[in-house]
This record gives structure tokens, sequence and C-alpha cells, in this order.
């Protein structure tokens, strides 16, 4: 069985420009993604739909807003594994594209990995905070908002987190984000 928390190919987070660090990786040197975050975040894309390596590779980089640019060399040694493991299958199409699927046993391993695992997938990785702070402004920017409309962006999503957990919990958030909504189209209409 394979053990997801151990990925030697785990990679280095992107920067742009064209540097490579002494290890031949672009970037700082520091892993995206912490043993096993690889092919966790590979099982959580095929979770959805089977597909080719290109399109998780891409499919990676945007959940990371760029951050993390995946090579092959990383994305298609973890798929083997994923294989040889039983967890992904592989068929191949005309014109020699190969299709990855997830399988039950794919799914199970899923389910049962440990929380820690879990937050390495795209989307959930721990970054450092130099990290973490690039990414959120280039959210920001894109999004364009201020420092404080995304901040309570934040601030809404991680309380709907939070809340989903409790009935109780839910009904006050929903409570007040109604009461906030209130207030904003009344400012909208008033001004």
């Amino acid at each position: 069985m394979l053990d997801i928390k151990k990925d030697a190919y785990a990679e280095k987070p992107h920067r742009g420009g064209n540097s490579q660090g002494v290890d031949g990786h672009r970037g700082s040197g520091k892993r995206y993604f912490g043993r096993g975050g690889v092919r966790f975040a590979l099982l959580k894309l095929l979770e959805g739909e089977p597909m080719h390596g290109y399109q998780m590779m891409k499919a990676l980089e945007e959940q990371s807003g760029g951050l993390y640019a995946p090579s092959a060399g990383s994305i298609y040694p973890a798929l083997q594994m994923l294989v040889k493991s039983g967890f992904v299958v592989v068929k191949e199409e005309e014109g020699g594209k190969k299709v990855y699927k997830i399988t039950e046993q794919g799914r199970s391993a899923l389910i049962l990995l440990p929380d820690g695992s879990r937050r390495a997938a795209a989307g959930d990785v721990r970054h450092s905070p130099q990290a973490a702070a690039f990414l959120n402004e280039r959210i920001r920017r894109t999004l364009g908002l201020s420092n404080e409309s995304f901040d309570l962006l934040r601030l809404v999503t991680r309380a709907e987190h939070e809340a989903i957990a409790s009935k109780e919990l839910s009904a006050k958030l929903r409570q007040l984000l109604h009461k906030q909504k209130q207030l904003i189209i009344q400012f909208l209409v008033g001004h």
C-alpha cells in the first residue's frame, strides 16, 4: 500500500523568473507541498473527474494562484506510484494520451488519510508566512478588493468553515451575514 505521507516528488514553490536553486528547482528551495501532498492533491483532482497529466499540472497551478508550477518530473512519477498502488488506473486514448481515473481504493485512501495529509492538498496548503502573504496579496488584487474587504472575505470564509459542524452556529452566522448584507445594501442605496 502507498505510504501517502512520504513523497520524494514534492515540488518547490514557483516564484517566477528563471532562477534555479542549488537543486535545479525554481524558487526559494522551500517545498510547496508537504510529504505526500502531491499524490494527495492528484487524488483530490481525480476525485472530481478523470484527467490527463497535463490537465492536472494546470489545475494545480491554477488552484495555487500560480505559486506552484508543477513539472512533469514531479507529476508523472507520482501518478505512476498511484497506479502501482491501485489508487489510480490509466487508460490510453487514441493519439496516445493517457487518462487517469481514481479507483475505489483511491477514494478510500482519501477518506482514511490523517488530517495532516489532507492539509497538504492544493487549496488547503499551509504556506510559509511569506508564501501565504504573497498568495493573499495576489488573490486580493485579482479580486480588486481593498485590504479591509479582503480581510472580511477571509473572516467570513473561516466562519462558514467553523459553523458547518453546528446547526446553531450556522443559524447565528446566517443571521449575522443577513444583517451585514442589509447594512451594505443601505449604504449602496443611500450614497
